[in-house]
Order: C-alpha cells, then structure tokens, then sequence
C-alpha cells in the first residue's frame, strides 16, 4: 500500500516538471517570435545608390586685377613729364612718362658716328678687294699676298660694322626705354614720382612710379577645401555676392584652378573671371561664393543615419539575399543634411537599414515587408 501510494507521488511530480519544462520552452520560442516580430515592425529600409551629396557652402573671396604691373624704370635718368596721375584711364602704348638722359643721348650720337665710319670703311676695303680681284685675272699684275690681305682687311671691317651696328641699336633701345608706355588698358591706381625726380636701377625707390591694373575684367580668387575640391570641374557655375553691395546676386563660372594643395591650408586655389566693364566693382573687395559640390567620383549614397560609427569603425547593416543582418565597413565622404557618401563593399540596390538598434546582433533575421 505504501509502495502504491509512493509511485502515484513520484507520477504526479514527473507530470508537473514535464509541464513546467514544456511551458518554459513555449514562453522562450513566443519571446524570440515578438522580438523578431517587434525588429520587423521597427525597422526602415533605404536602398543604397549613387547621386550629388554636398550641401551648399558659403567660401570668401577676393577680387583681384586680372591684370596687374608695377612699372619701374628700364632706364637711369630724371623725370621730365608725367603725363597720368592716379585714376587715369590709359590704353594699351598710352605714352606714360618721359624721362631725361643727357648722356645717353650723347652716347647714342657717337654710336651713330662710329656705326656709319664703320660703313664707310666697309665699303672702301670692299671696293679695294673687289678691284683687286679684277686684276689678279692677269697674270702677275697682283701678289696673291696682296689679295689675301685685301680680302682680310675686308673681313675685319664687316666685322667692325657689325659690331658698331649692334652698339647703335642697344643704345637707340635704350633711348626708348625714356618714354614710358602702357602694356595694356587699364587705370593707373599710384603714382610715387614727379618731375625732377631721379630714377633707375642705382636709385633708392620707396616703390614702383607708376602702378597700372586691369580692372575691365577682374579675377575672383577663393579657396577650396580639400573635400570639395576633386568635386569640382572647371567651368562649373557659381553664385556670389558682394560683401560691398548688399542683396545683389551675381553669377560666375570657374575658369581656371591651380590644380595643387596649399601644403598649410590644404586647399586648392580657383578663379573666376567677372566681366567689369560697368566698373562697379573695385580690386580688393570682399565676395561671398556659394557653391553646391558635385558628387565624388565612385561614391553610394545612403542616408545619414544608416551610418553607425564607433571607437573602432564606421559600418552600415546591409540586409542580404537571405534576409540576415550583415554589418558592412564604410568610409564616409561628402555628407548632406539627410544623405552621405559611403565608399566600402556595397553596390546600387542594396537594401540597407535606416533605423538600426543597438541590439542588433549580425546574422540576425530580418522581415522585411
């Protein structure tokens, strides 16, 4: 009877751990289906692809002459005439200023006298050779030293002439450099000599006489950041506005770039060409360029918070073929307000999550609807 009554407890108590085993398994598998069930529900997908991601950037720049020279003397002398004045209006071999040389000119007068004696004499010991010549036809009536001499004495004095020629034509280059011409349109913005004054490579100059820019057409020099800069491509439009005159929007195109990095601000440096032919506006105003970066080249888009970044590594969570969480390292690029440019092993197409939860654990199952 006890032996009865004991087998029944021990029946009772194996039911009731094989329930309570059965009920714990069941709660576990209906805890696993809710949370893939609430990671289903949660989670937003994008897909990864290519397109323009940069937003606008606000850079300065300034306004430089397109075309500028400071005009110092190719010659000593004393000024005689100065013919412009700051604010002058000048075109293209204008003449300038006229200096004095007393003794150049005298220099180039004796030039001449030497270079035409040195004709003359050319032209003698030409015609004494040529008769020379003549005359060796008959037998015996002319040395050959005599000849040889002759035909020397020719050669010496061609040689002569050359030389006296070239001194004639330094000096009248000289004399020229006297007379100081505009090298191209432009509007004279200083002026540091006056007439008497001494001028010339062995003077003392606190600056240049004359200063002449170009100021029709004017050159828009800004900076370029690094990151902006393989982005860009010549001729690219540009807004800009003028710190000086407020509310104005003016419209430029990148006409040339210096295709290297400053080594300290790591930048590249552009210009833009403006047309000034209304004069408004000065050299060494200020510009505000707004500029919208062209894409970088081999770049996927994705947005911004698909990006997840750690200590460690930057990574995206890519949803593949099997439907499995895969964590995917990326590099990010130019970035947006809502996109950023990724560089890693993703391709068009990809189905990324937007959303990802710190719990997420790689090779997690994802349902995607």
């Amino acid at each position: 009877m006890k032996t009865t009554h004991y087998n029944y407890l021990l029946l009772l108590l194996s039911l009731g751990i094989f329930s309570g085993c059965t009920s714990s398994e069941s709660a576990d598998t209906k805890s696993k289906k809710m949370t893939e069930q609430k990671h289903a529900a949660n989670f937003k997908f994008a897909q990864v692809s290519t397109g323009k991601v940069g937003q606008e950037i606000q850079l300065p720049g300034e306004f430089l002459a397109f075309q500028q020279v400071s005009i110092y003397p190719k010659a000593d002398g004393f000024v005689q005439k100065v013919l412009v004045d700051r604010g002058s209006i000048v075109h293209r071999g204008q003449v300038l200023m006229v200096l004095e040389a007393p003794e150049t000119e005298q220099q180039l007068v004796a030039a001449r006298s030497n270079y035409l004696k040195a004709q003359a004499m050319l032209v003698a010991s030409k015609e004494h050779f040529r008769r020379l010549k003549a005359s060796s036809k008959i037998t015996g009536s002319v040395s050959a030293l005599d000849l040889e001499s002759a035909q020397a004495r020719m050669m010496a004095d061609s040689a002569a002439a050359i030389g006296e020629a070239a001194n004639f034509e330094a000096l009248t280059q000289i004399k020229s450099y006297l007379t100081v011409r505009a090298p191209f349109d432009g509007v004279i913005t200083e002026r540091n000599v006056h007439p008497g004054a001494l001028v010339g490579s062995g003077v003392s100059m606190s600056g240049p006489m004359l200063m002449l820019q170009q100021q029709n057409r004017l050159r828009l020099v800004v900076d370029i950041p690094e990151s902006y800069s393989l982005g860009l491509r010549q001729g690219k439009q540009v807004t800009f506005q003028i710190n000086a005159m407020p509310g104005k929007l003016f419209n430029g195109a990148i006409s040339r770039r210096s295709g290297s990095m400053s080594q300290k601000f790591r930048s590249e440096t552009v210009e833009i060409d403006v047309n000034n032919s209304s004069g408004n506006i000065r050299p060494g105003m200020f510009a505000e360029i707004m500029l919208s970066p062209e894409g970088t080249r081999g770049a996927l888009t994705v947005p911004r918070t698909a990006v997840i970044s750690s200590t460690e590594r930057q990574y995206v969570i890519r949803v593949n073929a099997s439907g499995a969480a895969e964590f995917v390292e990326v590099r990010q690029g130019q970035q947006s307000s809502t996109m950023s440019e990724v560089f890693g092993n993703l391709r068009t197409g990809d189905k990324v999550i937007v959303n990802p939860r710190d719990d997420l654990r790689e090779g997690t199952q994802i349902t995607m609807n």
